[in-house]
């Protein structure tokens, strides 16, 4: 599994995320090309390497001419839809809507604006969470991240002053998007916003988990910059990528369940489709007896975090339920892999699942062989036991 470890040893912003990300590989050209496909205003991004301690880094600076104007005249639902629609790949569009609604919950539980307000309250923290954020989710995707991990997040303590007056620090907002994340304040500048709102919006909404390095091997390193101001010093985040080693990796999901007992039972299997072609991970039903002894069917999806909100919604919409639980959970899971094998009824790719360097499952694609079975007239599973047998040397 490709690693991205975020230390955010002097702070965390949205452009240090970003420009760690670019100076460790990913390319300017693909965060705009990336906005275009989001369907956001144009905006530009310029890019700077300069020394930092003891490294070099990369600073961005944005610039948002017509974000202003088009956030206000959006309400939340609006930008949603507008974002769901998008030309992007469907994870960066998961975690791009993940970001916005994790920041339109914590400015509900803030301030008590209603999910479904005026945006434009807040549109000074938003060109920074959309333009940033979506340009950190494209460069997850180029860099072909599949889980992100961050160190415990540095907080100020003290006070800033604001156009609106005096505000403690943490602000209100970065202390509401820090909930259930570790954080420390030892040692970190006071009186300084060295963690602003749209840093730990992004990271908490893309990090699977805050911790210590995790064990993996180094495949490159990168450096965020600050902007540079006459009465601020100058502050870095650091990004490591690697690949996991050791024990079989692990990453936070999501659980989501919903009871159904008034439902055609012939409409889960379309249900089901659309939940995979959403991006669940697994979607599967339990039989139960409900109030009266009612028959019903506990449905439960497996979930990426970012994917909650649309899978939800999706549940909502599609079937007869009036509520959905979600939890999450730590997932331990095999590395994995395909490697074809030939039979004679042609080629299968087999699913291998890795535990310290050694190959534990070898389980034939079942699609494949499905296919094959209708093309050649034999039953499926004298295709899958041929496949199955030529895989089991590969076990240790």
């Amino acid at each position: 599994m490709r690693i991205a470890y975020v230390h955010g040893y002097d702070g965390v912003t949205g452009p240090m995320l970003l420009g760690a990300l670019l100076d460790v590989g990913a390319s300017l050209a693909s965060v705009e090309q990336g906005w275009r496909q989001l369907h956001l205003p144009a905006a530009e991004l310029s890019c700077t390497r300069m020394p930092c301690v003891d490294a070099m880094a990369t600073q961005v600076m944005l610039t948002a001419a017509q974000a202003p104007a088009f956030l206000h005249q959006q309400s939340y639902p609006a930008l949603m839809r507008l974002l769901e629609h998008s030309d992007a790949p469907m994870q960066v569009t998961q975690r791009v809507l993940h970001l916005l609604r994790r920041f339109v919950e914590a400015v509900t539980r803030v301030h008590g604006v209603s999910e479904g307000g005026d945006l434009a309250l807040h549109a000074a923290f938003l060109p920074e969470i959309l333009y940033l954020g979506s340009g950190v989710a494209w460069a997850l995707e180029e860099l072909a991240i599949e889980q992100v991990v961050a160190a415990p997040m540095p907080l100020s303590t003290g006070f800033f002053d604001s156009a609106r007056g005096r505000l403690p620090l943490p602000h209100p907002l970065t202390a509401e998007l820090s909930r259930g994340i570790p954080v420390y304040g030892e040692g970190v500048p006071r009186h300084t916003e060295c963690t602003t709102v749209g840093g730990a919006a992004i990271l908490t909404a893309f990090a699977a988990s805050f911790g210590p390095l995790p064990d993996m091997t180094v495949t490159g390193t990168g450096y965020g910059l600050t902007t540079a101001s006459p009465t601020e010093a100058t502050r870095c985040l650091q990004v490591l990528l690697g690949t996991t080693v050791g024990p079989a990796a692990a990453e936070r999901i999501a659980v989501i369940e919903a009871n159904i007992d008034d439902m055609n039972p012939e409409f889960y299997e379309c249900v089901a489709e659309r939940l995979f072609a959403q991006g669940a991970l697994d979607v599967t039903l339990t039989p139960l007896f409900m109030k009266k002894n009612r028959p019903a069917n506990t449905l439960t999806v497996l979930a990426p975090i970012p994917a909650v909100a649309q899978l939800s919604h999706l549940i909502l919409q599609e079937t007869s339920t009036f509520g959905v639980r979600v939890h999450e959970v730590w997932r331990h899971k095999l590395e994995r892999f395909h490697r074809p094998v030939d039979t004679r009824y042609g080629v299968i790719p087999v699913k291998c699942g890795v535990l310290d360097g050694r190959i534990m499952q070898a389980a034939p694609e079942y699609e494949a062989c499905k296919r094959l079975a209708f093309e050649k007239g034999v039953p499926i599973r004298l295709i899958y036991a041929e496949a199955a047998s030529l895989a089991a040397p590969w076990l240790t």
